[in-house]
């Protein structure tokens, strides 16, 4: 992850998502690698009304996209979640002949189980590339996540 890009072009990549772009290893890997997105600085009611007005339209754009995109929340249950998950990711460093276990996650719909999944994959991602780099021994682009291998993206 040595060529971040600046803050403006993490935003542009980031608008560029949708759900089938994290189907795909390229959106899949923008997503993971893109910087976070930067917190507006907080200001009080003297300086907004010291802002011109572009300044406020601005300020108050980039307030909308950062309340839009907080989180996700890390919930004890995510945090008990991706505890588990480490604990059987780690577990399954066997070589490529070995079976290795599984993960199933079920639950009702709309409580989070992409999101959290996600949030792991990404984390898991990182790191993976953080310990062997961003490209194989062959030159090719280190995806340790193969598309549709977490959550519903795929």
């Amino acid at each position: 992850m040595s060529n971040r890009r600046t803050p403006e072009a993490a935003d542009e990549l980031r608008t560029r998502l949708d759900r089938l772009t994290l189907s795909r290893q390229e959106g899949f890997k923008r997503m993971a690698e893109a910087l976070p997105r930067p917190r507006p600085e907080l200001l009080t009611r003297r300086q907004l009304k010291a802002l011109s007005d572009a300044a406020r339209i601005e300020y108050d754009r980039l307030r909308r996209k950062w309340h839009a995109n907080l989180g996700p929340l890390q919930t004890p249950q995510m945090a008990a979640l991706h505890e588990d998950l480490w604990d059987i990711v780690n577990s399954n460093d066997q070589d490529g002949d070995k079976v290795k276990g599984a993960i199933a996650l079920d639950a009702f719909p709309g409580l989070g189980k992409t999101t959290a999944v996600l949030s792991f994959a990404k984390k898991f991602h990182r790191q993976r590339i953080s310990e062997e780099g961003a490209f194989t021994e062959e030159g090719w682009d280190r995806m340790p996540i193969g598309c549709g291998s977490f959550g519903g993206t795929g």
